[in-house]
């Protein structure tokens, strides 16, 4: 049976990644990588790359791979001997090569890829129901008036619009579905496919056998 210690959720805006990993998390005693936190804590210390990606976020633009991979390299190398979860990184093929390449100087590899494949209509459908609570950051999606964690008044995000969603599904298709089809190549993806509204926990019951399916190959 293989072991798995280094695990990648990738899905389309609006597919679950926030609930799943959340599961893949608390299952596979996963450490979670957040990117933007991680850069964040990077410039409350004052390190170097901190102070570089300062720059780029103040202005509003991109930080770049460069600066992103070499934070990212940090945290695994500080992170080597525990499980972890990548969730919004890789978000392009050079950020997955870079990462294969900092990881095999560590002795250590991509183990798995979880690819939360669910249909565009679906996630559109989500999209308008889909609402945020401003004060705790609680996220549903049945168009609930207040929050079931807080009871403030739930808001619609900003980027739940057709607009900006059409560019974000461009950016994906164009940016994580190469990621995807990077992994495929490896045999590291596991698919799970959704084509109809269901509960998280059932979803969550599909990545769990798909996940041990693919440990004893």
């Amino acid at each position: 049976m293989k072991t798995l210690k280094r695990f990648v959720l990738v899905g389309a805006p609006a597919s679950g990644k926030g609930t799943q990993s959340s599961f893949l998390s608390d299952t596979y005693d996963l450490k979670p990588l957040s990117t933007g936190a991680l850069l964040r804590a990077e410039i409350a210390a004052g390190s170097e790359l901190g102070m570089e990606a300062k720059k780029y976020m103040d202005a509003a633009m991109f930080v770049p791979d460069e600066v992103v991979n070499g934070i990212v390299a940090k945290w695994l190398g500080e992170n080597k001997d525990c499980g972890c979860l990548l969730d919004g990184y890789p978000r392009t093929v050079s950020q997955a090569e870079t990462l294969d390449a900092n990881l095999s100087q560590m002795g250590m590899e991509v183990d798995i890829v979880v690819y939360l494949n669910v249909a565009l209509e679906l996630i559109q459908a989500r999209m308008l129901k889909r609402k945020a609570c401003p004060k705790c950051g609680e996220t549903t999606r049945n168009g609930e008036e207040t929050c079931p964690k807080c009871g403030t008044e739930m808001i619609v995000r900003s980027d739940d619009n057709p607009e900006a969603f059409a560019k974000r599904w461009k950016d994906y298709e164009s940016l994580t579905v190469p990621v995807i089809e990077h992994y495929q190549a490896q045999g590291k993806v596991v698919e799970i496919k959704v084509t109809e509204e269901g509960e998280p926990a059932d979803v969550s019951a599909r990545i769990a056998a798909a996940i041990r399916a693919y440990a004893e190959k």
